[in-house]
């Protein structure tokens, strides 16, 4: 029994044994085709499957069983895939990676018109490799080129500022569009000088002749030969200008400038409704007080910047003044015409007894302004600092008329109205008429009824 067990025991020994000699290790090297560089981070596929990639040295070892042939492809960026039949007992393979082909493209453009630059001169230089060419009339030229490598390009056209690129490469063609600056183009560039906001319209001259106005970012550009001095001039309505002699190096191709506002004296005369000066009022500019007005109501605002201003003038019992104000040319004189402030005024007209007196009109200054309500009240704003003459008429009652005197700086106030109750003359008559007439028919009765006794008494006979 025991003896039968060894031998089956070395019956599994030896299968296992021939299985394992039958694995084959195969170890794939990826190189570059022409330089013979290791390639690394190739990746591998094994009949379709990706199985993982080459490490720093360029290999990658794979183990199968050794019973079939392999179908092994590599691929890499910016090479061609490489795809081959590998025997099963094959223990070593060299890829050779061939890179693709590529095209590099350079189109050149003037800055200033953006028009293709022809006869410019590009020159490309790589590992192993070196060309020129010469624009046309499209502006451009290619290179036939390696792919996944650098390149350095010099670029030369007549009347411009010479150009160096590098350019890397991928794995397809590349394209590279060049501006090139004339030299002896100049750009100008106008400014505000205290919010750097462009100035457009502003006008350049050299040597006291126009060459042109800024556009909406303020710039200009323009021929001028280099290595010689020019008298520079710029101006804008409301800017102080600039102006300047200035040597032109070949290497000048920008001129910044900034203009500072012009400052102009603005005075600020203050009334009241009654062209009377208003003295100590205040003056406020973009919301910062400024100053307060002499005895004379006038105010000075000296080396003021042109431009838009809101100006408010406050005085206490006045309502306040403003204006929006653009300051420009040679300043401006401002008179402000304060108002006075107005108070609520409640006006009551009443009786005697104090009963109100209901739909009385209310005349303020000569003018209507209401009647009263079931309570006698009306309410209506008035001028402070001036005396109202008040009047109120209603029918049954005396016309009635006061002088409210509304104090400067009051607000609320209310002006009573005491009505007398009007005689009625013609009922008063009617009146004294009836009572005469009743009197009269009492004495009349009166003299009747004595005059009846007297009838019915016997005569008495006369002594003798």
């Amino acid at each position: 029994m025991k003896k039968r067990r060894l031998i089956i025991a070395l019956l599994i020994s030896c299968i296992l044994i021939c299985c394992t000699a039958q694995a084959v290790t195969l170890r794939i090297s990826v190189v570059d085709d022409k330089t013979n560089d290791a390639l690394a981070d190739a990746s591998i596929y094994i009949d379709g499957d990706y199985v993982g990639s080459t490490s720093s040295d360029g290999t990658y070892s794979y183990v199968h069983s050794g019973k079939k042939d392999l179908y092994l492809k590599v691929v890499r960026k910016g090479y061609r895939n490489w795809v081959e039949y590998v025997k099963y007992d094959a223990t070593r393979v060299e890829v050779d990676m061939i890179r693709e082909d590529a095209t590099l493209t350079f189109e050149l453009y003037d800055a200033g018109t953006l028009k293709p630059i022809v006869g410019g001169v590009v020159r490309v230089t790589g590992r192993g490799y070196s060309d020129s060419e010469v624009t046309g009339s499209s502006g451009s030229v290619s290179f036939p080129v390696k792919a996944n490598e650098v390149y350095n390009a010099e670029i030369r056209a007549s009347g411009y500022h010479d150009l160096s690129k590098t350019v890397q490469m991928e794995s397809g063609s590349r394209t590279v569009q060049c501006l090139l600056f004339s030299n002896d183009i100049l750009g100008v560039q106008v400014l505000d000088a205290e919010t750097s906001a462009p100035l457009k319209g502003a006008e350049v001259y050299i040597d006291n002749t126009r060459v042109g106005e800024t556009d909406a970012d303020g710039r200009l550009q323009f021929h001028l030969e280099r290595a010689k001095r020019y008298s520079f001039r710029i101006t804008a309505p409301d800017y102080q200008p600039y102006q300047e002699s200035r040597y032109l190096e070949v290497d000048d191709v920008f001129l910044p400038v900034r203009l500072s506002k012009s400052e102009y004296p603005v005075s600020i005369t203050v009334f009241n409704e009654a062209t009377r000066p208003v003295e100590a009022a205040e003056i406020y500019l973009n919301g910062t007080l400024q100053g307060k007005t002499s005895q004379y109501g006038r105010f000075m605002l000296s080396n003021i910047h042109a431009g838009t201003y809101e100006i408010v003038v406050r005085a206490p019992g006045y309502a306040d003044w403003s204006s929006i104000r653009q300051i420009t040319g040679q300043g401006e004189d401002i008179v402000a015409e304060l108002g006075y402030d107005r108070a609520s005024v409640t006006i009551r007209a009443s009786d005697p007894e104090n009963n109100p007196v209901a739909g009385a009109v209310i005349v303020i200054d000569g003018k209507a302004v209401g009647v009263t309500d079931s309570q006698g009240f009306l309410k209506t704003p008035l001028v402070t600092n001036k005396v109202h003459t008040v009047t109120a008429a209603c029918e049954g009652y005396r016309n009635i008329s006061v002088d409210a005197d509304i104090p400067l700086g009051i607000t609320e106030l209310t002006i009573p109205l005491v009505m007398e109750k009007e005689l009625n003359v013609g009922a008063l008559v009617v009146g004294v008429g009836v009572v005469a007439v009743l009197l009269l028919a009492a004495v009349m009765v009166v003299r009747y009824r004595r005059s009846g006794r007297n009838r019915g008494r016997p005569r008495r006979p006369n002594s003798l």
